[in-house]
């Protein structure tokens, strides 16, 4: 059982494309419902049923790309799981919340990993 609601990451300089092809190596099928010039969502399915997903691109700065999972049926147990999933397959700088997310309060330590692998905690929006 999966222990978050939602998972939430972010990923810097990978391509729409990649992101597709690593999405399509963890769930069965990926339905595209809408496409757009940032914003594109997807209903990812799997033995557990649906997931939709919201993927927005230079959702901050230029480089950073948003993945949320608006429900968790995915193979991942949280954000950091899903996050060293999508960093082994493209080796890409990945980020993700370094504590589980509280409404009202502001989210600036961030989790993140390396192009290779390296792993440490950032202050963002600083360290974009």
């Amino acid at each position: 059982m999966n222990n978050v609601e939602d998972i939430e990451i972010y990923v810097k300089d990978l391509s729409l494309e990649i992101i597709q092809k690593w999405l399509k190596a963890h769930f069965d099928d990926v339905e595209v419902l809408s496409t757009g010039k940032n914003v594109n969502d997807f209903l990812l399915h799997s033995n557990d049923g649906a997931t939709p997903v919201m993927i927005v691109t230079n959702a901050v700065g230029k480089a950073w790309t948003s993945i949320w999972f608006k429900a968790n049926k995915t193979p991942w147990e949280d954000d950091m799981a899903c996050a060293r999933s999508l960093n082994n397959f493209g080796k890409c700088r990945v980020r993700a919340n370094a504590a589980p997310w509280s409404d009202g309060e502001d989210m600036d330590e961030w989790w993140q990993m390396t192009e290779t692998g390296e792993e440490s905690t950032v202050s963002w929006p600083n360290a974009l």
